[in-house]
């Protein structure tokens, strides 16, 4: 079996970019990942786009939440690093819609 992948992307209150980047990593030529949203204090919101996108996709994904402190993303990278089940760890920004092969590209 292929090697497990976490992708760990931060977002904060940013619910448009939030929904593109998880369609983004829904439409992956490579499917053998999880993705870990390092969540550094967004509203509500967020939560629901992430509730709903899980209902509606296959794909492993998981929330880490921490309450707003200030701008803390290292903290809260860190605690999704933490929470990441992949033997890999992949870490993009919240604002970046990856092409279809970037699970790919990252496993050669």
């Amino acid at each position: 079996m292929s090697l497990k992948i976490s992708v760990i992307f931060t977002t904060y209150n940013s619910p448009d970019w939030l929904q593109k980047v998880l369609w983004g990593f829904d439409c992956q030529d490579d499917i053998n990942f999880e993705i870990v949203i390092a969540d550094d204090g967004s509203k509500s919101e967020t939560r629901e786009i992430i509730n709903n996108f899980r209902s509606n996709s296959s794909l492993s994904i998981k929330h880490v939440w921490q309450e707003d402190d200030g701008f803390q993303k290292c903290r809260i990278l860190n605690k999704a690093i933490i929470a990441a089940d992949g033997e890999y760890i992949v870490v993009t920004d919240g604002d970046c819609i990856p092409r279809k092969d970037f699970v790919t590209a990252h496993r050669k």
